[in-house]
């Protein structure tokens, strides 16, 4: 497998650019460094697409083995909330109140587009994967699973402030919370609203791409 087949949409090229150019311009200008943080939460949605990028090369060639299949997936489902989280960062909106808020849409609005972009672009490889190990039915309802897995990680991220990495250096902790959300459902409704509510947006919002995307 050659790494560098790995092709990056100009669609997702330009956005980040412009992501950037918009976080930068906000420090040269107010001095404000409040958003840099964006531009590591657009580095994590870079992750999971070039994850799903090599599995899906391997699986073009023929070399995606199983053990390959099922770590490579296994740490894609980790990464992959991380893409359309950013939309979830429209909660910083008009915290500095020393910058025009319309700059701070325009910024998150970037930022979240190239999140969401590139969250769509990686699911759509996956797809393409299990579309090729499954029949299309198996392969539409892994789809909406592995959609409510994204939803519910969103969740774990934003609310209870957990990042992929904490399943291997703050396991205990993290299993013990879903754990908890499990064990006492009805204590927990918010989780499961939350959840539905990121489903509904990213399955929607991804067949409506996928669509445009195949069409065109």
């Amino acid at each position: 497998m050659n790494i560098y087949k790995i092709n990056i949409p100009k669609s997702i090229i330009i956005l980040t650019i412009l992501a950037v150019v918009f976080n930068i311009l906000r420090i040269i200008i107010w001095g404000k460094f409040s958003f840099v943080f964006i531009l590591w939460n657009i580095f994590l949605a870079f992750t999971p697409f070039i994850i799903s990028s090599i599995l899906l090369l391997l699986s073009k060639e023929n070399k995606l083995g199983k053990a390959v299949f099922i770590i490579g997936l296994f740490l894609w489902l980790i990464f992959i909330p991380n893409a359309p989280y950013i939309i979830t960062d429209f909660i910083h909106l008009g915290t500095t109140r020393s910058i025009p808020v319309i700059y701070d849409i325009l910024l998150l609005f970037s930022s979240a587009s190239v999140g969401l972009i590139l969250g769509f672009y990686s699911l759509f490889h996956i797809e393409q994967i299990f579309r090729n190990k499954y029949s299309k039915r198996k392969t539409s309802i892994l789809i909406v699973i592995v959609t409510i897995l994204m939803s519910f990680g969103i969740y774990i991220g934003r609310f209870l402030r957990f990042n992929s990495w904490d399943i291997f250096t703050n396991h205990t902790s993290l299993v013990n919370n879903i754990w908890k959300i499990i064990s006492q459902s009805a204590v927990h409704l918010e989780v499961y609203l939350y959840t539905a509510l990121f489903f509904v947006f990213l399955y929607t919002f991804y067949n409506v791409w996928k669509y445009s995307k195949i069409n065109n």
